[in-house]
C-alpha cells in the first residue's frame, strides 16, 4: 500500500535560482555584512537558499531578490520601467528550517514583512513562470 505525502505548504514554490542578497537583522547593522546567494526555490511565502553564513531558526533576515521582468507584473507605475536589468523587491524574513547543504547552510526563510504590491507582482510572476 502507498503512502501518500500530504503537501504541507501553502504556496506553490517556483524551483529556479534568483539572485538575493541576504543580510541578518541584528544590531549592530553594519556588523553583518549582506552576502549573496542564488535562491534554489521561491513562493510568495518564502524562499529557499543556499548560503556559507551563519544563521539560526528564528533569525530576521533582510533580503533583496533580484526578478528580471519583475516589473512587467508590478501594478501601476513600474510597468513604465521595464529594463529587465536590476530589477528587485526587498523583505523581511524569518529563518524557519537549516540544514547542512553542499556549499553551506540551506536556508528556508518565511516573509514576514512585504510590500503587497512586491507581494502581487512576485505572485503573478511565479504564476506566469508556471505556466511555461
Amino acid at each position: 500500500m502507498k503512502s501518500v505525502v500530504e503537501e504541507k505548504r501553502e504556496y506553490t514554490r517556483l524551483p529556479k535560482s534568483f539572485r538575493v542578497e541576504i543580510r541578518k537583522l541584528a544590531f549592530p547593522l553594519n556588523a553583518h555584512p549582506a552576502q549573496f546567494v542564488e535562491s534554489v526555490d521561491i513562493s510568495v511565502g518564502g524562499l529557499r537558499v543556499e548560503c556559507r553564513g551563519t544563521f539560526e531558526a528564528g533569525d530576521k533576515v533582510q533580503v533583496r531578490i533580484f526578478i528580471p521582468s519583475l516589473n512587467k507584473f508590478h501594478p501601476g507605475f513600474l510597468k513604465v520601467f521595464e529594463s529587465a536589468t536590476d530589477q528587485s523587491m526587498q523583505a523581511i524574513g524569518e529563518v524557519v528550517r537549516v540544514e547542512g547543504g553542499l556549499r553551506g547552510s540551506m536556508l528556508g526563510i518565511k516573509f514576514v514583512d512585504i510590500d503587497q504590491d512586491d507581494w502581487k507582482a512576485l505572485h503573478l510572476k511565479i504564476q506566469s513562470e508556471l505556466r511555461k
